[in-house]
């Protein structure tokens, strides 16, 4: 025969009935819980951010022989003005499509420096990056 002390049927009902005695210490934990949830941000979703229009998009077509140049040039002297620049080929590659993203206080420089240097250059339409 195989005894245990304290695992008789009379003992378990004991135990259970000293837990829900004890339960006084779980309650304290739901209470730290819920002080601690009341202290922290509430944070939605469903709102909507304000977009402030900073960014506009300028486009530029060059010929494919000085893609290369105005790459130079835009990262030598407007370099911290652009955001990002995206290339593409054109009319069997024999031209270069050119988007800068830029800042719109800075679209005069930009403009005055690749007409200083690529006089064949083609202005194409400023934009804003994100349609208001």
């Amino acid at each position: 025969m195989n005894h245990h002390s304290g695992h008789t049927s009379e003992n378990y009902s004991d135990v259970l009935a000293s837990c829900k005695r004890e339960k006084f210490l779980f309650e304290k934990h739901r209470e730290r819980q819920s002080a601690y949830a009341q202290h922290q941000p509430v944070v939605t979703y469903k709102t909507s951010a304000k977009l402030v229009q900073n960014d506009f998009v300028m486009r530029i077509t060059v010929d494919s022989a000085s893609i290369t140049e105005l790459r130079h040039l835009i990262l030598k002297t407007c370099g911290d003005l652009v955001l990002f620049m995206r290339v593409k080929p054109v009319d069997h590659a024999s031209k270069m499509k050119v988007w800068l993203c830029l800042s719109k206080s800075s679209v005069d420089t930009i403009i005055s420096h690749i007409m200083r240097a690529l006089p064949q250059a083609e202005f194409g339409k400023i934009t804003p990056l994100i349609a208001t």
